[in-house]
């Protein structure tokens, strides 16, 4: 089993290795076009293998390098890796043309005039590609507000209705940092939350800039009356040491819940799957001593186990992790692999509401999505059934 897995890494690495050195060559090919002089061969691709290597280089020398050469290392392979998913198959669909050009003139010598296509290609998909790292930048940093509107049926108690604020994957760390989640944070305060809901990925991977950066001390001013609680995501490094990671949330201002439930204020409860990356309990077994005639919300960072929740009774499951692709045509992908992976879906008695997320994993950008705060109104009990019949 070990040496598939092995033969896997090698394959997958040796791809990656031959499409570094397509996009190199062909951008060499580019630049010996548009400079008066040649670029020296040697410096040229050694800064193409340092693009290449920089992302997977962040993540193996993490333990020992300085946090800000993480950081450094980090978005230069997260910009390369932006490069990859559009710049590659641009250059593919320019050689195809090129090869049409090549037959056409092998055909019938003196149909198509004889352009040098490189200076105007090259130039055309560098803008084109600017373009999409511009737009791409600001939609991943301008999040959206999402709105719904819930009914629960069940009374919580004194509680008539709840404003809940949803964020997902926010994905601190290398990458974003503590100037843009204070942004999120005053966003969410706008909205003044009964409840705050981090449904998982609130770490990217390395748990060190989180604690370094003092992350903790600005997610403290999040302001919500019946707390904020978060679950684990498969992003969430850090937390193979479990107390460790709940204390440091828990400096955080956040209650960290894993497989576990709570009830909140006396009027509902609150669930928080662990992810099923890490061996979850059957949500059944979690639910045990919960009184199923109050409502039930849980939190699941990952959209893939709605039958359960409908089985078990929950009333509202908030989940993010799909990013709704991210970066098109993910999205495409996303939208097979999931029942919902984005919005709302009513199954049986429980409704489920899915974040394309906060933050971004990988290239700090979203083409075709957007980055997105979640805010959910739900009316229960009495409310719920005088709003159904039109009583104000």
């Amino acid at each position: 089993m070990y040496m598939y897995m092995y033969l896997f890494i090698i394959l997958l690495l040796a791809v990656y290795g031959g499409i570094s050195c397509y996009i190199g060559l062909r951008t060499a090919q580019w630049l010996a076009v548009v400079l008066p002089r040649p670029v020296p061969a040697g410096p040229y691709w050694a800064a193409v293998a340092f693009l290449a290597l920089a992302f997977l280089a962040a993540r193996i020398t993490a333990s020992w390098l300085p946090l800000w050469a993480t950081e450094l290392l980090a978005r230069i392979g997260a910009w390369w890796m932006a490069a990859l998913v559009y710049v590659l198959p641009t250059l593919l669909l320019v050689d195809l043309v090129r090869l049409l050009f090549r037959g056409v003139r092998l055909v019938a010598p003196g149909l198509l005039p004889g352009l040098n296509l490189v200076r105007v290609t090259g130039a055309a998909i560098l803008l084109a590609f600017a373009a999409v790292l511009v737009c791409g930048s600001w939609a991943a940093r301008v999040p959206v507000l999402t709105r719904y509107e819930l009914t629960i049926p069940k009374p919580a108690v004194a509680y008539r209705e709840l404003n809940v604020v949803l964020v997902s994957d926010t994905h601190l760390g290398t990458i974003i940092g503590k100037s843009r989640l204070q942004g999120l944070v005053d966003r969410v305060n706008q909205l003044e939350p009964d409840l705050v809901l981090l449904a998982g990925d609130i770490i990217d991977d390395d748990f060190r800039p989180f604690v370094a950066r003092d992350m903790a001390a600005v997610l403290r001013q999040i302001r919500a009356p019946l707390g904020v609680y978060g679950v684990l995501g498969n992003h969430d490094n850090g937390a193979e040491d479990l107390p460790t990671f709940r204390e440091a949330l828990a400096q955080a201002g956040i209650r960290l819940l894993v497989d576990e439930w709570v009830e909140v204020d006396g009027a509902f409860y609150l669930v928080g799957r662990n992810d099923r990356s890490r061996d979850p309990a059957p949500l059944a077994q979690v639910l045990q001593g919960v009184d199923n005639s109050r409502p039930i919300l849980t939190m699941d960072h990952q959209p893939d186990r709605l039958g359960e929740a409908v089985a078990a009774g929950v009333d509202l499951q908030v989940s993010g992790h799909t990013h709704q692709g991210q970066i098109w045509p993910g999205r495409l992908l996303t939208d097979r692999i999931f029942e919902v992976d984005w919005g709302y879906l009513q199954k049986g008695g429980t409704q489920f509401v899915v974040s394309q997320g906060w933050g971004t994993w990988g290239p700090p950008i979203r083409v075709g999505t957007r980055s997105e705060i979640v805010q959910i109104h739900i009316q229960f009990g009495a409310a719920a059934a005088a709003q159904d019949a039109g009583v104000n």
